[in-house]
């Protein structure tokens, strides 16, 4: 197993966790909302962060585990069109990936790099009540999950000869 496979893998076991931990969390907050009158300004943002942490990663992880969908229906008892149903998706998914991760640079680049009149750093950021810079940092994770994700696909599309 490659490098990257382990690095995808490993991703998506850990960020598997923020599932759990979003639950926790709403938990809480249902506590505290209801039973004590004393609703929190950050449980719903960083739920939303949390889950888009996970989901970011969850492309790339299935590719290196190999449980990303396919369409069955159509290659199942042809063995000549399952490759070419293979080589077909990889490259569109080459194709998309390349796109998402270049929008994705643009959008991270755009959201980080910012600072003020002052010349202070001041990165994008949410809007809230909590109004914290996590937009910003989850849009240079996009970036990071794209870019494994097609990482993953080029390594199966053009595979390395030894």
């Amino acid at each position: 197993m490659q490098l990257l496979d382990r690095l995808a893998l490993w991703l998506g076991r850990m960020t598997a966790w923020c599932f759990a931990a979003i639950v926790l969390i709403m938990v809480y907050e249902v506590v505290a909302r209801y039973a004590m009158n004393a609703p929190t300004t950050w449980a719903h943002e960083t739920s939303v962060l949390l889950a888009s942490f996970a989901f970011v990663f969850g492309g790339a992880f299935c590719m290196a585990e190999g449980t990303h969908m396919r369409i069955t229906l159509l290659v199942e008892n042809r063995p000549g069109l399952a490759q070419l149903s293979e080589w077909l998706s990889l490259g569109v998914g080459a194709i998309y990936l390349g796109g998402l991760t270049f929008a994705a640079w643009r959008m991270a680049e755009k959201a980080i790099w910012r600072f003020s009149l002052s010349g202070t750093w001041d990165p994008e950021r949410s809007g809230s009540t909590l109004n914290s810079p996590l937009p910003s940092y989850l849009k240079a994770l996009l970036f990071v999950g794209c870019s494994l994700f097609l990482l993953l696909i080029l390594r199966r599309l053009l595979p390395v000869r030894r």
